[in-house]
C-alpha cells in the first residue's frame, strides 16, 4: 500500500509532432521529443498522467495514437475535439467511469479513478487562449458542477493564478516577439486567471502547487530560449478532500526538449 500518489499534468505540444518550420504532417511523431517525454515521465513515475494536446488520442481520419501504450499505462480515458485535438487521462489504477463535455470548440474530460486510497475524480480542460475570461470561468463551473468527493483539476488552463507575481510590462515585451496584440493577449491571461481561479474557489478548489514549486510552465527552451514571456499557465488544483504533500512545476533537461510546456506534478493522499 503506497503512502501517497503522484499525478502529472503535461501539455505535449500537438502530440509530439515535429516542430521544424517545414513540418506540416501532424500524424508524424518527433522521436527525439517523444523520447525526452518518456524519459521525463519515467523519472517522475506518476500514478496518473494527464495529457493536453494529445492529438489522435482517438481514431480520426484513419489514424490513432495509443498514449496509454506509449507511456506504459494500463487504464486510460481520452476524448477528441476540433478534429484530431484531444485530452487523455492515463492511470495505473482502474478508471471506473469517464465523461467528456464539449465546450465551444474544445472539450473537457474527467475520469473517476479507483485509487488505493479511494475514488478520486481527475478532470482536465484546456481552453482556447482567445476565449473570453468570463466564458472560461463559466466553462469550468459547468464542467465541475455536481462532482462530489475528492477532486483534482489539472491542465494548461491558459490563465495566470492571480496569486502569482506578474510583471505586465515584461510580459508584453516578451509577447511582442510572437503576438500581433501583445497587450490584449497578456491582459487576457491575467483577467482569465482572476475569473477562473475565482470560479474554482467557489467550488472549493485551490492551487495545489506549494508556493516554492510555482515556477513558470512556459516557454521551455524548445519554444524560446528568451524567458521574458515566462509565466505559469499550467496548473493543478484540488479540493479539501485531497491532502497535498508536495508539488512543483518540473524543470529539467528532458522537459526542455519534450514540449513547449514544463509539466506540473503533485504528490497527495485522500483525506
Amino acid at each position: 500500500m503506497p503512502d501517497r500518489l503522484r499525478i502529472v499534468s503535461f501539455n505535449i505540444l500537438e502530440g509530439f509532432r515535429p516542430v521544424t518550420p517545414d513540418a506540416r504532417e501532424r500524424r508524424r511523431i518527433d522521436r527525439e521529443r517523444a523520447d525526452a517525454a518518456l524519459s521525463l515521465i519515467g523519472e517522475l513515475a506518476p500514478d496518473m498522467l494527464v495529457l493536453n494536446e494529445a492529438l489522435f488520442c482517438r481514431q480520426h481520419n484513419g489514424h490513432m495514437v495509443d498514449y496509454g501504450e506509449l507511456f506504459g499505462y494500463r487504464f486510460q480515458a481520452a476524448a477528441l475535439y476540433d478534429g484530431a485535438w484531444g485530452n487523455a487521462i492515463l492511470s495505473r489504477h482502474p478508471i471506473l467511469k469517464s465523461e467528456e463535455m464539449h465546450i465551444y470548440n474544445r472539450s473537457g474530460l474527467s475520469a473517476l479513478i479507483d485509487s488505493p486510497f479511494g475514488a478520486v475524480t481527475v478532470a482536465s480542460y484546456h481552453p482556447h487562449p482567445g476565449r473570453y475570461p468570463e466564458n472560461k470561468a463559466l466553462d469550468f463551473a459547468r464542467m465541475l458542477a455536481g462532482v462530489t468527493g475528492p477532486l483534482i483539476l489539472c491542465g494548461d488552463l491558459n490563465c495566470i493564478n492571480p496569486a502569482d507575481p506578474v510583471d505586465r510590462a515584461q510580459l508584453i515585451a516578451g509577447f511582442r516577439t510572437f503576438s500581433a496584440s501583445p497587450e490584449t493577449a497578456v491582459d487576457q491571461m491575467i483577467e482569465s486567471g482572476r475569473q477562473v481561479f475565482g470560479a474554482l474557489a467557489e467550488l472549493g478548489l485551490r492551487d495545489a502547487v506549494p508556493p516554492a514549486g510555482r515556477r513558470y510552465s512556459i516557454p521551455t527552451d524548445l519554444l524560446n530560449p528568451d524567458k521574458s514571456s515566462a509565466m505559469r499557465i499550467d496548473h493543478i488544483l484540488a479540493n479539501p478532500a485531497v491532502e497535498v504533500l508536495a508539488g512543483e512545476v518540473v524543470h529539467s533537461a528532458a522537459s526542455n526538449r519534450a514540449s513547449d510546456h514544463h509539466p506540473v506534478m503533485i504528490e497527495f493522499r485522500l483525506r
